[in-house]
């Protein structure tokens, strides 16, 4: 079970980190607008668009990656002043409630990126970014991933619970 979790948190690791280089293109590319609009008057709606599509890849390829880090939010008033067994019993709890939203969320989002990519949805305005179905199945990536994290995260908290042992991750 073990090496199920240690797949998983590798592939939502490797999203994570597209979900880095997102970043950096979100910055480069609003630089980049701002400059040439700044300067020369030039405004694209392309590159317009292409802020906002690595905007989604941060934030639907990031989300598993901040879960898997711990930097998600939790209410620290009750989970820090708590023992090892009740953080286990707090995480198994919010991983499975993550793993019923995250089935949930892929089983309606994949109608809807079925139906985008079988009609190779583009952008609606005109000099447009041409792969809005590719954008679209961010959605279904970045829940896809989150469920990973959260079967990951079962595997470790069952551990610590089953075995008594906190540094069990």
């Amino acid at each position: 079970m073990l090496k199920l979790a240690e797949i998983c948190e590798t592939v939502v690791a490797f999203l994570g980190k597209v979900a880095m280089v997102c970043v950096f293109g979100i910055i480069v590319t609003v630089t980049a607008n701002v400059l040439i609009r700044y300067f020369f008057g030039i405004g694209t709606v392309w590159t317009q668009e292409l802020e906002w599509h690595f905007l989604a890849g941060v934030a639907t390829l990031g989300v598993a990656y901040t879960y898997q880090q711990g930097e998600h939010v939790r209410v620290d008033m009750l989970y820090k002043p708590a023992g090892p067994r009740f953080r286990a019993i707090i995480d198994l709890a919010a991983a499975l409630a993550l793993i019923a939203i995250a089935i949930l969320i892929c089983h309606y989002t994949i109608p809807y990126v079925q139906q985008s990519w079988r009609s190779l949805e583009g952008s609606a305005d005109p000099g447009g970014l041409p792969m809005r179905y590719a954008l679209k199945a961010t959605i279904l990536i970045g829940f896809a991933s989150l469920l990973l994290q959260a079967i990951a995260e079962v595997i470790r908290q069952s551990q610590i619970l089953i075995s008594g042992k906190a540094g069990a991750d």
